[in-house]
């Protein structure tokens, strides 16, 4: 099953069997507490379903009154002391159950995180955020209320089989009827698993829908507020949440119907064994005594509660199935790329890159990339230019192997990166994209999350070259200052300019730029620029701009048209030359105004504004 676009249909895909035996799996750290809990609980239910029994005697000798008070006062103590000892049983196997619901929790969602962390771009790209999330979240709390119900019922078979047998020593035609219960719950189970799945089912997809688009919603809501779309947003939700709404009230009429009848049935018992009890117990032949029939109702009504509990908790169990289901979507997934059996550590001597008639198509059918070829000689910048959609932003994505070619090879030195591991792989080459993203935390967390290691002074060594001190000290706590998530609290220039520092920071061999300094203002660019020399010396460097000033300085660019190599050359060769990169300078990068400031004609107590003028009058 491949990890693009889950299905969501209404049905459950996998059998019972396998779900049950994965859901055990993930308790195979925890069996001694569990044979702990099971043994608990089998000596609680034992206690509930003996101790009426002290009952029914104290009952009789209070009747016959002919063992005085001191029968009584035992009777008693004893019905006390069990009771004692079944709420002590009952905290501790509740202690028990928390403790192996949580680590159950924890077991499952590190799995599923580390599945979706392991997950390739193309799955991340075709799901949405809050659909994967619930599989994290709400999926696993519905495994936890199952799991409880999975352990209870273990309980519940104990306290129905020994009441059962009480019951039936008391008096086999009371335990009879109390048998009419069976095809009851027999019917309840046959609706819980037809028609309570089904809609327990929808109604968790539903609520998944919703979360994905509340989180789709927030994320793009600056976009939505620009074109004035916030009502057609809130209408788009309003649909998804009223289909989860129609699922749920299903789901509340079904439990409507349910509920009344499982009190009816059970009213409906215990009249029908006090009909026939009553009649055992009195009379000239009465073969019951009013204790026994005390006995016989309670251990009747006894007898009902682990039965319907457990149809009850059938819904519980299906909603946990269904949350199994949908996690083994996650867990069961193959992703389209995978690391080669045979897989090794790229060379550190391995530098340059090499496109080998590289073919690429992410739908079948709509070629990104055609018979693409080209050399990237080590230790060299070569910037890539084109129009919108040629495919530059493709060519930084499958060097970093995020997507393998259908067609030809990709070689960094002298090796196939489709036979490299993709750890030495990404820590060789290092891509800054156009979409910078930070991480809730520091400023100087932020910078290092690609190396930990680094120390602090030689991080801010790379914001004096970089000139993204210049930011970091005006913020009220410097480097320390607290970064938002997604780095909200700060520019796209700001967010931008510590991206290109934490990749800095991991030293890659290789560094990709992907439109990386479109986000940067005319000053901020330039500054970038003049530290390009030390940044990009014995790097190979792959830089997609459209910045004049970037792509001039490269040594080679290569020029992309409809996902072909048309051209290649310097920035000179290729205007003498004329084509495609000439028509591209002349309607787009001769009109982009200001594209350098020379450093010397910022002088020290010029704000960025003034050196822009200052530049622009010279």
């Amino acid at each position: 099953m491949s990890m693009r676009g889950m299905p969501q249909d209404k049905q459950r895909k996998r059998p019972v069997g396998l779900l049950l035996r994965r859901m055990g799996g993930y308790f195979s750290g925890f069996r001694r507490i569990i044979i702990y809990g099971a043994i608990i609980s089998i000596i609680a239910s034992s206690v509930d379903a003996v101790s009426p029994i002290i009952l029914s005697q104290g009952i009789d000798v209070a009747l016959v009154g002919s063992t005085g008070l001191s029968a009584i006062l035992w009777l008693t103590l004893l019905y006390f002391g069990l009771r004692v000892a079944s709420w002590v049983a009952g905290s501790v196997y509740t202690r028990v159950i928390a403790k192996a619901q949580a680590g159950f929790v924890q077991s499952v969602q590190q799995d599923v995180y580390e599945h979706l962390v392991d997950a390739d771009l193309a799955y991340h790209k075709g799901e949405q955020s809050g659909n994967v999330t619930s599989r994290v979240t709400s999926d696993t709390d519905a495994l936890s209320t199952g799991i409880q119900v999975l352990m209870d019922t273990g309980g519940q078979l104990v306290l129905l089989v020994v009441t059962f047998l009480v019951l039936w020593f008391t008096s086999p035609v009371v335990a009879a009827t109390a048998l009419i219960t069976l095809p009851v719950v027999l019917v309840m189970t046959v609706l819980y698993g037809t028609v309570g799945q089904r809609t327990m089912l929808a109604t968790q997809r539903a609520y998944g829908r919703v979360s994905g688009q509340i989180a789709e919603n927030l994320s793009g809501i600056q976009v939505a507020k620009t074109f004035n779309r916030e009502d057609e947003t809130s209408s788009e939700l309003y649909k998804l949440n009223n289909e989860a709404y129609r699922h749920n009230f299903r789901l509340t009429l079904f439990f409507t119907f349910l509920f009344p009848t499982v009190q009816a049935t059970a009213v409906f018992i215990l009249a029908a064994v006090l009909y026939v009890g009553a009649g055992l117990a009195t009379g000239t032949a009465a073969v019951l005594t009013i204790g026994e029939l005390f006995l016989g109702t309670v251990l009747v009504q006894r007898f009902m509660f682990p039965l319907l509990i457990m149809s009850l908790n059938g819904a519980q169990v299906q909603a946990s199935l269904a949350a199994m289901d949908r996690v083994s979507d996650v867990i069961e997934a193959k992703p389209s790329l995978t690391e080669a059996e045979n897989a090794v550590p790229l060379s550190p001597l391995s530098d340059g890159i090499t496109f080998d008639r590289v073919s690429f198509s992410y739908v079948p059918g709509t070629v990104v990339l055609v018979d693409v070829s080209f050399v990237i000689e080590p230790s060299t910048t070569v910037a890539i230019v084109g129009a919108t959609g040629a495919g530059k932003t493709t060519v930084a994505s499958l060097v970093n192997r995020f997507y393998d070619p259908q067609e030809g090879k990709i070689m960094v030195g002298d090796q196939d990166i489709s036979e490299v591991t993709l750890k030495s792989l990404h820590g060789a080459v290092a891509l800054v994209s156009q979409e910078p993203y930070l991480f809730d935390g520091t400023v100087m967390e932020n910078m290092k999350y690609g190396s930990p290691e680094v120390d602090d002074d030689t991080i801010k060594d790379l914001c004096h070259k970089t000139r993204a001190c210049e930011f970091i000290e005006t913020l009220p706590e410097g480097y320390d200052s607290k970064v938002l998530e997604g780095g909200k609290n700060l520019s796209s220039g700001q967010r931008q300019m510590i991206t290109i520092v934490r990749t800095l920071v991991a030293n890659p061999r290789i560094l990709i730029l992907d439109e990386a300094t479109s986000r940067l203002d005319a000053y901020s660019e330039s500054l970038v620029q003049k530290a390009q020399d030390t940044l990009f010396a014995d790097r190979t460097t792959v830089v997609i701009a459209h910045r004049l000033s970037t792509i001039a300085n490269a040594d080679r660019i290569l020029v992309f048209d409809g996902g072909r190599l048309v051209e290649e050359g310097t920035h000179e060769h290729l205007l003498a030359t004329g084509g495609i990169y000439r028509t591209l300078y002349e309607t787009y990068y001769a009109h982009q105004g200001i594209t350098d400031i020379p450093e010397s004609v910022v002088s020290a107590d010029e704000t960025p504004e003034l050196a822009i003028k200052s530049a622009q009058r010279r």
